[in-house]
């Protein structure tokens, strides 16, 4: 079963909290008894200071040193601490004194002044050691007492945190996940509205109260993602119907030549040829239709397989002017060339000859009687650089940018042979080969489209696969 994301952040938030609860609590407990025992160490010291003071005030009263210890051991009696004179040995030097009840050897070779943890006979046990002597006889000066009263107080504290780390963990449980809940509740409304957002309702954004927060910066980039989409399908939308609108009319126009036809059982030879050349030419329509939507649906996919090779610019260019010389002068265009000769590129000659194709026939289509379609060819270490001009009347300002969008016809009624198409081909191209198409000027002496090319000593474009 798979959690949610409120409850992970929860058992993560707690397990956190728990280790480090655990640990702060593990470095409160050693703190405490080291104060707890640094205290003690002090009290020990100052009644260690005094009865050794005592000693001496007692010695040099009595001059015995086992009459002063007795003496300085009933002086300084104190509940929870025993004060013992020793020889050196471990021995206590109080005669007929009650024996000391820890081991002897516990006491040979330790530090003075250091407070020292021993077994006791009813647990442990925390001394200081003093060492002294008198004339020739030394002694050992013990201080001190068991660390029961230490260890319940330092076992209160354990219980304490026993009883208080469970209850404000759970408490901290439970308000993480009231935190996570709220924390959360706008994810569960994004993910709500999201789900509202269909084809229907493509125009429905995601509410975005606190914009400049995380999640509200999500929400505007989900948005935006939306924004596109939305205008991709517009896009989608609009090539369908102007897609269903353009093979409509090469269709019907197939459709009804054949029903005039087959109308009546017998006809003139000349009306079958007639029809006949009606279907074919509206067939070759239609097939130009057909593969130029295809060529740009593949290219919006990414699936149009671009394959570069070494080329002739010039040459390709001098077919295509070759290739567009027949309608040029079915209109009565004249072609100019200028052509740097000697010009290599690495790119696709196949799409390179469309783009310049669709490049030339625009312009011828454009160009009345008598007027001129001009291509140059120049080349330089930054890129190849195409231009196409004519002589024709113009494009208004504010259709310049709208003519490489698809199916747009400035004139359909004077050309319907055209879909629209070719210049968005075109360009796309042109961008293919890690360049771009622009409409450089227009006026009423004509318009110039120029094709820029990267650089012909230059590798392939990003993503294009080569041929080498």
């Amino acid at each position: 079963m798979t959690l949610s994301l409120r409850s992970r952040l929860t058992w993560w938030y707690s397990g956190v909290l728990l280790v480090t609860v655990a640990v702060f609590s593990l470095v409160v407990l050693w703190l405490h008894w080291r104060l707890l025992v640094r205290q003690y160490d002090e009290e020990l010291g100052d009644l260690s200071g005094t009865a050794v003071n005592v000693l001496e005030g007692e010695l040099a009263e009595r001059s015995s040193l086992p009459l002063a210890a007795a003496d300085t051991e009933d002086a300084e009696r104190i509940p929870g601490v025993v004060i013992k004179v020793l020889d050196p040995d471990g021995r206590p030097l109080r005669p007929g004194g009650a024996p000391f009840p820890l081991a002897s050897s516990l006491f040979v070779g330790v530090p003075d002044d250091i407070g020292q943890t021993v077994p006791g006979p009813d647990g442990p046990w925390r001394v200081l050691v003093r060492r002294g002597a008198v004339g020739e006889q030394t002694y050992l000066l013990v201080t001190g007492g068991p660390l029961a009263n230490l260890l319940d107080e330092w076992r209160a504290l354990v219980e304490a945190l026993a009883l208080g780390v469970p209850l404000a963990l759970a408490l901290a449980a439970v308000g993480g996940w009231w935190i996570g809940r709220h924390g959360l509740q706008p994810l569960a409304d994004m993910s709500a509205q999201a789900r509202e957002i269909t084809v229907q309702t493509s125009g429905a954004r995601m509410a975005t109260p606190h914009p400049d927060d995380e999640l509200g910066r999500l929400a505007s980039s989900f948005n935006d993602v939306l924004d596109r989409l939305g205008t991709a399908l517009e896009q989608q939308r609009q090539f369908m119907a102007d897609a269903s609108h353009e093979l409509r009319t090469p269709v019907s126009v197939i459709r009804t030549a054949a029903d005039v036809t087959l109308s009546r059982q017998a006809r003139p030879d000349e009306e079958y040829r007639d029809a006949l050349a009606i279907v074919l030419e509206q067939s070759a329509r239609l097939a130009r239709l057909v593969d130029d939507m295809l060529v740009l649906a593949r290219a919006d996919a990414g699936g149009y397989a671009v394959v570069t090779g070494q080329l002739e610019m010039d040459d390709m260019a001098a077919d295509c002017l070759a290739a567009m010389q027949v309608l040029a002068d079915e209109r009565e265009v004249t072609l100019r060339a200028a052509l740097q000769p000697g010009v290599r590129f690495h790119g696709d000659e196949s799409l390179l000859r469309r783009m310049l194709l669709n490049l030339l026939a625009n312009a011828i289509e454009h160009t009345p009687a008598t007027g001129t379609v001009s291509l140059s060819l120049t080349a330089d270490p930054q890129a190849i650089t195409l231009r196409v001009a004519d002589t024709g009347h113009g494009i208004p300002a504010e259709e310049r940018e709208r003519i490489f969008e698809r199916f747009v016809r400035l004139d359909p009624a004077r050309h319907a042979g055209g879909a629209g198409l070719g210049l968005s081909i075109a360009r796309w191209i042109a961008e293919a080969h890690g360049g771009s198409l622009r409409l450089a000027r227009s006026g009423p002496d004509g318009s110039e489209f120029i094709a820029a090319l990267q650089s012909p000593v230059a590798k392939s474009p990003p993503g294009v696969p080569s041929d080498d």
